[in-house]
């Protein structure tokens, strides 16, 4: 009996090490994974050691020609399947949004179509045994266009290596405490057509999130600033600090404007600049508010 006991602890010691070296059960069966690869805001060096190392042991690589070419040290000869954004918002090369009614009415059709085709194509390379990585940039579970095609497949296939995304660089640049901050609350990340209508004219959320201390971060927040900007000014005082860093974590790029929510939005409009910049608003982009946040602590503590 004790020997048994013996041989039954030795297998499970051995079964948690397989569980433990294996990101999944699929590799038990034959199959490889897709892995998706956060690679950080702005290449290599943004880069974790885990997904470099990771993008080495592909077999075959999903990525945009940009990737392609910042990575090509570590993608060394893999085959490049395909670009996994092309298709995703445009129609023939046509940005979705300036599309008319028939050719959008295309575009919702085909999208899908794309996908579903190049789905099937990693899932044969999968069933070979074969491992595909697809290159997201930043964070590829926040605001991470990969999930396209990650929620497609069988869970135990898929791994995800994650990235740091350009809200990290983005405070990084600032050097401030985002929370803890005076009597901030939360940390709110968004983007504005989440919490308003697509015409931004849809206040009640932005009103209701207003009523506490609260520092908000928006994605895709530049390209209709005067709107955005005419309805915060609506919910928070004029003098409201706000700051936009651009191409965050790009060390040849990466720049910063400040500006108040009263002024922002002109500001922003001028600007050439409409997709690479994470807006910043709240109080902690002003005087020292960690220190403030660990006075206010501990007088209640008093």
């Amino acid at each position: 009996m004790k020997q048994i006991r013996q041989i039954i602890y030795i297998v499970a010691i051995a079964l948690a090490a397989v569980e433990c070296l294996c990101p999944s059960q699929a590799i038990a069966w034959g199959r490889g994974h897709f892995y998706v690869i956060g690679t950080g805001p702005a290449g290599p060096r943004m880069a974790t050691v885990q997904a470099l190392d990771t993008i080495k042991r592909m077999d075959a690589i999903v990525a945009s020609d940009q990737h392609v070419k910042l990575f090509a040290d570590y993608i060394c000869n893999k085959p490049i399947l395909f670009d996994p954004w092309k298709g995703f918002w445009d129609y023939n090369g046509k940005d979705y949004r300036k599309l008319n009614k028939e050719e959008m009415a295309r575009f919702k059709v085909e999208r899908f179509q794309i996908r579903d085709a190049r789905v099937s194509q990693i899932e044969s390379l999968l069933a070979q045994g074969k491992d595909v990585g697809l290159l997201d940039s930043g964070n590829p579970c926040l605001f991470g266009p990969s999930h396209w095609y990650v929620e497609q497949f069988d869970p135990h296939d898929v791994v995800i290596i994650a990235g740091m995304g350009c809200d990290a660089a983005a405070m990084a640049a600032l050097k401030k405490s985002v929370i803890p901050a005076y009597n901030t609350r939360m940390v709110v990340q968004t983007a504005p057509f989440f919490l308003m209508d697509p015409g931004l004219t849809e206040h009640q959320i932005i009103e209701d999130l207003a009523k506490y201390p609260t520092t908000m971060i928006f994605y895709m927040a530049l390209w209709q600033s005067e709107r955005l900007f005419a309805a915060l000014g609506k919910v928070f005082p004029p003098d409201m600090p706000c700051a936009v860093v651009y191409w965050a974590g790009y060390p040849d790029r990466e720049r910063i404007m400040r500006g108040t929510v009263a002024h922002m939005g002109q500001r922003l409009a001028d600007e050439r600049e409409k997709f690479m910049g994470l807006l910043l608003v709240g109080r902690f982009l002003e005087g020292k508010p960690y220190e403030a946040a660990m006075k206010l602590h501990q007088s209640k503590l008093e």
